[in-house]
């Protein structure tokens, strides 16, 4: 990634600059660099794709956190495969819960969501795996023992 010219704090003002591309502008606050891009002002779009995206417009995805993924997954494996609904519903209400602390908004991984739907769908299947022992701890109880 192009970091742009390097202006002492003294040589240039904050404001956006032209990056060596030519075809977009970052913002420099006076002291440093920021993560500030745009399309440089009366430039033609220079178009990169098939479906006609300026390349100024190239935004970059931060990854997926992987135990938010997992935490989904083993989450609607719990429900779909009940018997091994208690060891996956347990790992995934864990992954899902440690994830959530690395996958603020805006911060440096995504996943959110998908720690949320493996939280949920992991204490589904935990509540109903505590039902069906309930049950069958009644039943035996009611036979008479």
């Amino acid at each position: 990634m192009s970091q742009g010219p390097s202006p002492s704090a003294n040589s240039y003002p904050a404001a956006w600059h032209p990056t060596p591309n030519g075809h977009d502008e970052r913002y420099w606050d006076g002291t440093s660099w920021t993560d500030a891009y745009r399309p440089r002002a009366g430039a033609a779009p220079a178009y990169s794709n098939q479906y006609g995206a300026p390349a100024g417009y190239v935004q970059h995805m931060a990854p997926n956190h992987g135990p938010a993924v997992a935490s989904m997954v083993l989450g609607i494996c719990s429900l779909v495969l009940w018997w091994f609904g208690i060891i996956t519903g347990i790992i995934g209400l864990i992954l899902g819960a440690t994830s959530l602390k690395h996958c603020q908004p805006r911060g440096m991984k995504r996943g959110r969501g998908m720690a949320i739907a493996g939280i949920v769908c992991s204490c589904i299947a935990l509540a109903l795996w505590l039902i069906v022992l309930l049950a069958i701890g009644a039943a035996s109880n009611s036979n008479g023992y």
